[in-house]
């Protein structure tokens, strides 16, 4: 069986699901095929070993989230910038890039970002995302719609469920969105957001604290059942659950 020959190079963008051959040192063997004694040998700890689960744990769950038509297999045996150039499978035994993948996929911020991009964020004393690091991230598309006067002025730190809704009309297809998951403030929201339906319907989305049962487009979209499941994630916003939860519900009209 060769469910996976050759090394992978792609751009953070397109062709990642392609296979090409090159030279063997960047070769990954067939995991499913028996050990071989030409087989490199890498020496690594079960901490490490855990931090490239995590992060492949996470690249499939967003895959999953978002519909990306890419293999998570290949995002995680090719080069990224991100990395420095590594494959991801080698790059996250190491602490530092585990989180840089973690946050990759977490906030939904590209297949591939520039590792200053990460790193800014990596930096905030408190692991925030204040409106400098989401600039940085994003260049500038989007502007301050849907952020509190204390979110633009300070730094929240502590955990909200958010919730979001998206009403626009583009190209004669109009987009009704919802959107609910746990950040420390809007600006994380709306980067997951622009991850998932892009930067211009990011911008345009009406970011809110809690979940507003009575919303038009709410009432329209989410069942009610999922709108006690949302309920419960907001008083259980201090839970490992919490850190993964998020909810999306989007329908378009052809005009």
């Amino acid at each position: 069986m060769n469910a996976i020959t050759g090394s992978i190079e792609a751009s953070p963008q397109t062709d990642l699901d392609v296979v090409h051959s090159a030279p063997a040192c960047g070769q990954f063997p067939d995991p499913l095929e028996a050990d071989d004694a030409s087989d490199e040998i890498v020496v690594t700890t079960r901490r490490a070993i855990g931090r490239v689960a995590l992060v492949a744990a996470e690249v499939g769950m967003r895959f999953q989230r978002e519909s990306v038509p890419y293999d998570p297999m290949s995002w995680m045996l090719a080069p990224r910038r991100v990395f420095d150039g590594a494959a991801p499978v080698d790059a996250c035994l190491d602490r530092d890039d585990c989180m840089r993948g973690v946050l990759v996929h977490g906030l939904g911020l590209g297949l591939d970002v520039d590792r200053a991009a990460i790193d800014t964020l990596m930096s905030s004393d408190d692991d925030d995302f204040d409106e400098h690091e989401f600039g940085h991230l994003y260049d500038g598309q989007f502007g301050g719609a849907g952020r509190s006067k204390r979110e633009r002025t300070g730094r929240g730190t502590r955990l909200r469920l958010y919730t979001a809704t998206i009403a626009e009309t583009r190209d004669n297809v109009m987009t009704q969105a919802f959107h609910a998951s746990v950040a420390r403030n809007s600006g994380e929201i709306r980067a997951r957001l622009a991850g998932r339906f892009g930067p211009d319907l990011a911008d345009a989305a009406d970011i809110r604290i809690g979940v507003h049962a009575a919303s038009p487009l709410v009432v329209a979209l989410v069942p009610g059942a999922v709108i006690e499941m949302i309920r419960q994630m907001d008083r259980d916003c201090g839970t490992v659950a919490a850190r993964t939860f998020a909810v999306d519900i989007q329908q378009c009209i052809q005009a």
